[in-house]
């Protein structure tokens, strides 16, 4: 190492050192209103790592005081920041209820529905948080009906219902795959009563048209005639509420493989 990069080296150890002697000397520190003041200055400074100690110790002691709301909006922003989502929802929704009255509460009950829109999953999985931020939304458009975050609420719950939506179908169609047509055509039916406007619709309904034929094809006799019937008016629903689908050509085809059910 040449005499040029240990001095550099050293400069480097030295101002590590001396920055971390001075946030100690920050967080030891018995005067409240400094500590205040390095806290905002952390935040600002988007240091959350530093910030999150200070106002940790801060909301302790300036409880039930006037300074007490504006620290713990902080402390929520905090872990926001930090990705502690769980955390920051819980935080920012007992800070709303807490001070109905503040300023920043609109702002926190949105932050409350976002931060269980940031942790829904892909819809394959278990859909326990986006159900949460589904409420939360929906709680937050009663509760602030003229909010400027009314319009982000609508399109976050857009993206969510879309997410269910498509499980829903997903599930479904997973009968179909593994030739379990009678557990389809149910599966089809709560998935469309559940999602009315679904985008899946069309393909649900299609599909529910071809279980309907292939239960009917591999029925007994005594069962046959029924489900040929239903068959048939699975493909007059389809026809009615899609004239110009993609998948029409096949349907009829479906259609008249299941009249000749009939002749077989």
């Amino acid at each position: 190492m040449t005499k040029i990069k240990l001095i550099q080296l050293l400069a480097v150890i030295t101002l590590i050192l001396s920055s971390c002697s001075g946030y100690q000397k920050i967080l030891k520190s018995r005067d409240l209103d400094y500590k205040y003041e390095k806290a905002i200055e952390f935040f600002d400074n988007e240091e959350y790592v530093k910030a999150f100690p200070l106002f940790d110790e801060l909301l302790l002691l300036y409880r039930g005081t006037d300074k007490a709301e504006e620290i713990y909006y902080y402390y929520c922003q905090i872990e926001f920041q930090k990705g502690n989502y769980i955390s920051a929802a819980q935080h920012f929704k007992n800070f709303s209820n807490t001070y109905p009255d503040n300023l920043k509460a609109e702002e926190c009950a949105y932050m409350t529905a976002y931060c269980y829109y940031l942790t829904s999953p892909v819809y394959s999985l278990d859909q326990t948080e986006t159900q949460k931020a589904i409420n939360e939304l929906n709680l937050f458009a009663i509760r602030y009906p003229n909010s400027s975050f009314q319009k982000k609420c609508t399109d976050l719950l857009g993206q969510l219902e879309g997410k269910l939506d498509r499980k829903s179908f997903e599930n479904a169609k997973l009968y179909f795959t593994t030739q379990d047509y009678k557990a389809a055509i149910n599966a089809f039916n709560i998935a469309m009563q559940g999602h009315s406007a679904s985008v899946f619709k069309e393909e649900m309904l299609f599909l529910q048209l071809k279980s309907y034929y292939l239960l009917a094809s591999n029925s007994v006799e005594e069962k046959k005639e029924k489900r040929i019937k239903d068959a048939l008016i699975a493909f007059n629903q389809f026809k009615n509420s899609y004239p110009e689908s993609k998948f029409l050509g096949e349907a009829k085809d479906v259609f008249k493989q299941t009249k000749q059910l009939r002749n077989q």
